[in-house]
């Protein structure tokens, strides 16, 4: 069981990257970008050296191992799996460096007995030479059966989140991009840094629940925050999300936005894919 004590104060060390040109093109691949060889602007992430770094990549950047399987954890990793996260943009990312990533668990919410709690870490990423801080993620991990840890009420309240959803109003998206996915796709987003199996190895999808192999979640915030900047012509300063549905590489993808800063991704069923989708400029 999680000891809320113990889990909020755990020190880590800090996690050093190097990354070359060609990850940065990869990581662009790995977004799908280039599926179309005469798209201009997409070449300028895959094909062009030195590359444009999609900004998305600093979710990837000098991330931290499976810490949750650590057996002092608390946690049942095998039923952990990714919910929200949130991306903030200081600078831009260069082509290739060297980056520090920061990390401390900064909320642990009780959900209930037999409802879950919800872990969120927050990663600083700084330039490892000047330190200039680059990028904060927070990742919100879904930990399944852990609820029911604050017998005596300690734990932190969940993230506060507007609760207007624009989309329950039927108002129509102010702009709609189509968002494919490749069939190789996860094999290829795979080689930025996580290997799960549950993304290459068709045993292991079944074991989770999956008749295939599934496309990584943060492969899917990166194609939405790259299409999201591209489509309004300006860099974003940040962007948030929640995972709610899966998505199998190959599926065709559709991502909806409002210009008062919401977005939400569909696949071909009108299923929400990513949920909660906001930006900022």
């Amino acid at each position: 069981m999680i000891d809320y004590d113990r889990l909020k104060a755990r020190v880590f060390s800090p996690v050093f990257q190097e990354y070359s040109r060609r990850d940065t093109m990869l990581y662009g691949l790995g977004l799908n970008l280039g599926a179309d060889p005469l798209d201009a602007h997409a070449l300028r992430y895959v094909a062009v050296d030195p590359p444009a770094a999609e900004p998305m990549m600093a979710m990837t950047l000098a991330r931290l191992g499976p810490w949750m399987r650590d057996p002092d954890v608390g946690i049942d990793y095998r039923r952990t799996m990714v919910g929200e996260m949130t991306l903030r943009l200081h600078a831009p990312l260069p082509p290739e460096g060297r980056v520090r990533g920061d990390h401390r668990v900064i909320r642990i919410t009780d959900k209930g007995e037999g409802r879950g709690a919800l872990v969120t870490v927050l990663r600083e990423l700084r330039d490892a030479r000047t330190g200039q801080l680059l990028a904060e993620f927070e990742q919100l991990t879904f930990c399944r059966g852990e609820g029911g840890f604050a017998k005596d009420g300690r734990y932190d309240p969940p993230p506060e989140v507007s609760d207007t959803n624009p989309w329950q109003t039927g108002r129509p998206a102010d702009f709609e991009i189509d968002l494919p996915t490749s069939p190789q796709q996860a094999l290829i987003y795979r080689l930025s840094g996580d290997m799960n199996p549950l993304h290459s190895d068709p045993d292991a999808a079944r074991r989770a629940g999956f008749d295939r192999p599934v496309l990584h979640g943060l492969a899917t915030m990166g194609m939405a925050g790259h299409a999201v900047a591209r489509a309004l012509g300006r860099p974003l300063t940040s962007i948030r999300g929640r995972l709610s549905a899966p998505v199998f590489p190959g599926e065709r993808l559709r991502l909806e936005g409002l210009k008062v800063g919401a977005f939400r991704i569909v696949n071909k069923e009108d299923r929400e894919v990513l949920s909660n989708g906001f930006y900022s400029i």
